[in-house]
């Protein structure tokens, strides 16, 4: 049997529980996403909800619902009853999990990782407060009014903004706890796990209680007082935030009033809207890389007299393959300008490639049939062809699927290190000010793309954005001001290729690269070795998605070379920016 570890028992993450109070409170809230890494008690708090929900008039028991990772759009939004259909012959659905989560919780665990199919249903069903099913031969309408509890890990992906604006509270979830807190979670986590029945016990007095005043503060929640002047002050603060609809400000003052029943007052304090702001904009404020600040110079101690002359230094010719290491210092851009780029935008707009039948899918070199992957089972078309070729009871039936559709991916990565900022005829010509300016100006949010933005600066290579929409891809790009560190190209393709290997691959996916190809040497690595290893990986990542382009700056001298050395053999398209 499976325990749920008691709300009452879990230690701080104290405005995550009053947020879940107030859901309590009044469930037309509008819903809870919990973000924070791996292990910090999010699934925890989010199950334990449930415990402290009153029983409602239909059921002792609340709903509480999970839409695993892997789930299907049969089991999300209901479908086929395929036993009884194959063994009685009798049409009849199976619910589905939206269905189920009527009148209680629906909790999606990791929700920035689920497919955008199941989104845009959920999108449908929270919105509207009912789900209407029409597939495989059902046409009907069912209540869909569930509190929606999301919890992910920012570091695996973004959240698309239309499901973002559909939580109306946000809450970061952090594990700083104190020596005293770290203490007591230990102990009572052991407590419950040598005997989770005696443990249950010992706080159901306590979550009967919380349950209690839940009931009575529900009464109360009408009778407290919102003044016009609280409304023209939240409708001000809204407007100077500039935040897009008033979803924001519903949720504001539907919090300070739930904060304000649960004290026992009918007037709203101070505290009580700026905890409600808090909560309100936890997720909807814009989040953009750090700004890379200038490294400390370094301290030379005096090199001692020789009787040679010290010969001049050299400066490293535009043509080497191997960015300078001596020069460590940043390069800042100018600000972001919007010029279009005739090449690239032909590239961006032209139809894209399509494969074979037997695509290849996430994980694995070996093609399968596109139908296997992904495909749910559509009983209309499987029911025609099987009474086509004449079926009857004890034969096989012949099966159709349907494939769901993906959003394309765009999977872009900006090759910010020293060298890129460096090439150029002045300040506002520099290859990657050129590069940022011209991707601005494709046109991105009419393609309806996921995107994905992988950095190299400062040495390091870092997911700016996963799973993102074209306006996170632009904010993010006029954040991006300064060129710095040496050129890890190798790295960074593994790593966009691992990622891809995770995503799966459609047709549709396209990838940009943006460098200068002057890759640095890797560690115990001649340019040669570090060539070859570079094309190995691009060979690899070229193998699963077939329409890569690669934006340059303009070749000189030896460099006219390099660059087609390095995508011979591939399908990469070389696109120079003038």
């Amino acid at each position: 049997m499976n325990y749920t570890f008691p709300f009452t028992a879990i230690v701080g993450l104290e405005l995550a529980k009053r947020s879940l109070l107030y859901h309590a409170i009044d469930p037309r809230l509008g819903g809870l996403l919990l973000m924070g890494h791996r292990g910090c008690a999010k699934s925890t708090l989010a199950r334990a909800f449930r415990e402290i929900l009153p029983a409602s008039e239909t059921a002792e028991i609340v709903p509480f619902v999970e839409v695993p990772l892997g789930t299907t759009e049969d089991r999300l939004l209901g479908s086929i009853d395929a036993s009884r259909l194959l063994e009685n012959g009798e049409w009849s659905a199976q619910t589905g999990l939206i269905q189920q989560a009527d009148s209680g919780v629906l909790y999606i665990d990791e929700v920035n990782l689920l497919p955008d199919h199941l989104v845009d249903s959920i999108l449908d069903s929270a919105a509207s407060g009912q789900h209407r099913i029409e597939r495989d031969g059902l046409s009907k309408t069912v209540s869909a009014r569930y509190i929606l509890i999301g919890s992910m890990n920012p570091e695996e992906g973004d959240l698309r903004p239309q499901l973002t604006d559909r939580f109306m509270h946000g809450i970061m979830v952090r594990d700083d706890f104190s020596v005293e807190q770290r203490r007591e979670i230990v102990r009572l986590r052991m407590e419950f796990d040598d005997d989770p029945q005696l443990f249950l016990v010992e706080h159901q007095k306590n979550l009967a209680q919380l349950r209690a005043k839940i009931i009575q503060v529900r009464q109360k929640l009408k009778n407290v007082e919102i003044s016009e002047n609280l409304r023209t002050e939240v409708a001000e603060k809204a407007t100077a935030l500039n935040l897009e609809g008033v979803r924001a400000e519903l949720g504001v003052l539907r919090t300070v009033r739930c904060a304000a029943a649960w004290r026992g007052e009918t007037t709203v304090s101070a505290a009580d809207l700026e905890e409600a702001w808090i909560l309100c904009l936890g997720h909807r404020q814009e989040h953009y890389p750090p700004k890379t600040q200038n490294s400390k110079p370094e301290i030379k101690l005096p090199k001692p007299p020789s009787d040679k002359p010290e010969p001049k230094r050299l400066q490293m010719p535009k043509t080497s393959a191997s960015p300078t290491s001596a020069l460590t210092e940043d390069i800042s851009l100018e600000s972001a300008q919007f010029l279009a780029h005739a090449e690239l935008a032909s590239w961006w707009k032209s139809p894209e490639k399509k494969q074979s039948p037997d695509a290849f899918v996430s994980g694995t070199s070996r093609p399968v049939p596109a139908h296997v992957s992904h495909a749910r089972l559509c009983w209309n078309t499987s029911l025609k062809a099987s009474l086509l070729s004449g079926w009857s009871p004890g034969k096989p039936w012949h099966l159709r699927f349907r494939k769901p559709a993906r959003r394309p991916n765009f999977w872009l990565f900006m090759d910010a290190s020293r060298s890129t900022g460096v090439i150029g005829c002045g300040p506002s010509a520099r290859f990657l000010n050129q590069a940022r300016n011209a991707i601005q100006t494709l046109g991105a949010k009419t393609f309806g793309s996921r995107f994905h933005v992988l950095v190299l600066q400062k040495g390091k290579v870092s997911w700016w954005i996963k799973r993102g929409s074209a306006q996170a891809v632009r904010k993010n790009l006029e954040h991006l001001t300064v060129a710095s560190g040496k050129s890890h190209l190798t790295l960074a393709l593994n790593q966009m290729r691992n990622a891809i290997l995770k995503q799966g691959v459609l047709s549709e996916d396209r990838v940009l690269l943006c460098s200068d190809g002057m890759l640095s040497p890797e560690t115990e690595k001649t340019i040669p070795e570090s060539k070859k290893r570079f094309r190995k990986a691009l060979l690899s990542l070229s193998e699963r998605v077939r329409n890569i382009a690669w934006l340059h700056p303009q070749v000189q001298r030896g460099m006219r070379q390099w660059l087609p050395q390095l995508v011979k053999g591939t399908p990469v398209r070389l696109i120079a920016l003038d």
